[in-house]
């Protein structure tokens, strides 16, 4: 435990990336914890690190991880423990996917399998690290997110949305198994564009083409914000034992209710 001297209580963003991730490792950090975050692209984990320890102290650090591999995830989650302790909080935030989406017949088996690895996969493995040493607490959180595609399959994400559902499955699961001995585990639906680099960017880009200014003056009615969705994350984290949310969907105000379709 020699990074985290003032045991902290630790929180692993796995699938961390400049949006939610990062929000959310902030919103965690703000309240005492202590952050990891796993993913493939060490320059931006690199980046937000620097970001949260020059906001908040020596209170971040990274592993370089490819959630694609039960081996990397393994010894991730092995160096955290000897490094930091036991992780109290998982969100398992990766999401593989595709901006322009393919049909069926047009998606190979190699990303169809890369992805369902990323959105699947590597929550599977990530769980079956962290929850041992929730177990022997009595205590711990694990969070996934989900999406549009976790409830409903759409034109195009045919490498995308059969990784979401079953992310879906394997949340009721964790819950079915293990709310009694103190886990709390939920997933949390993100039913809309996210105000990021990739799918926020993309819309943003096509407003500005389509002139459409109303959209663009009023983006947090039409796109999610990472800092507010930071937020529905810690909540959930703190819901009282009488009060435990196990699914939980949320989109901007003026987005349509595409998961209820």
């Amino acid at each position: 435990m020699s990074y985290n001297t003032s045991r902290k209580p630790v929180i692993a963003v796995v699938g961390a990336g400049p949006g939610i991730g990062d929000a959310v490792a902030r919103r965690f950090v703000a309240e005492g914890f202590f952050v990891v975050l796993l993913a493939r692209n060490e320059e931006k984990l690199q980046t937000m690190v620097e970001g949260i320890d020059a906001d908040y102290g020596k209170v971040a650090k990274y592993y370089v991880t490819d959630l694609r591999s039960e081996e990397s995830i393994i010894s991730s989650f092995r160096s955290i423990h000897a490094d930091l302790g036991p992780v109290n909080v998982m969100v398992y935030n990766a999401g593989a996917r595709r901006v322009n989406g393919r049909s069926i017949l047009n998606t190979t088996t190699d990303e169809f399998e890369s992805f369902t690895k990323v959105n699947l996969f590597g929550a599977f493995w990530s769980t079956k690290c962290v929850l041992p040493d929730m177990l022997a607490a009595g205590q711990g959180t694990i969070l996934y997110t989900g999406a549009t595609g976790s409830l409903r399959g759409a034109a195009g994400l045919s490498s995308f949305s059969p990784g979401k559902f079953g992310l879906r499955s394997l949340a009721q699961i964790v819950s079915r198994d293990y709310q009694a001995e103190g886990i709390h585990a939920a997933h949390i639906i993100i039913d809309g564009p996210v105000d990021g680099k990739l799918i926020g960017g993309v819309l943003r880009r096509r407003w500005e083409q389509n002139g459409d200014a109303d959209k663009l003056k009023d983006i947090k009615s039409y796109l999610a914000q990472p800092t507010d969705l930071a937020n529905i994350y810690w909540f959930v984290h703190t819901q009282p034992q009488s009060t435990w949310t196990q699914e939980l969907d949320v989109r901007a105000q003026k987005e349509s209710m595409l998961s209820k379709l």
